[in-house]
């Protein structure tokens, strides 16, 4: 199994096999104050399975960590995609897409942090996000 890919958006949602995604691809978010509750993150990825893998249970993990590794969030569960689609070609590699939505956040300060993608106590991805004061700006 691999990650196809993995996102930070300000919304998405996963239908039928499509994502639909509303301001994606950032890693910075900025806050005039700490702590911060950030009113609003999706998380999205899509991981691709080998036939081999079809069929079984898999232990499905994402966790937001600090820099120093300190969970903040985690989501967890099993996952059995089941059989492999009848119509995918041989050998073919069959997607799971998911998108995870947090609502207010906590970030304790600004900083480094990361959403790790765990697949069967393997890591499989991390996707970096980085919590930085923003500044104030003077006009003149």
């Amino acid at each position: 199994m691999e990650v196809d890919y993995a996102i930070l958006a300000d919304s998405a949602e996963a239908v039928n096999g499509k994502l639909y995604l509303i301001g994606g691809s950032f890693d910075t978010l900025w806050a005039a104050n700490f702590p911060v509750l950030h009113p609003k993150l999706s998380f999205a990825m899509r991981i691709l399975f080998s036939p081999a893998e079809m069929d079984r249970q898999h232990a499905l993990e994402v966790n937001l960590i600090d820099a120093d590794g300190k969970p903040l969030a985690t989501v967890r569960g099993p996952l059995n995609l089941g059989v492999k689609n009848p119509d995918l070609p041989s050998g073919w590699k069959q997607g799971f897409l998911s998108v995870l939505n947090f609502a207010n956040l906590a970030f304790p300060k600004s900083g480094h942090y990361s959403f790790e993608v765990v697949v069967n106590n393997t890591s499989l991805k991390s996707v970096p996000l980085r919590i930085a004061p923003k500044a104030d700006i003077q006009t003149g």
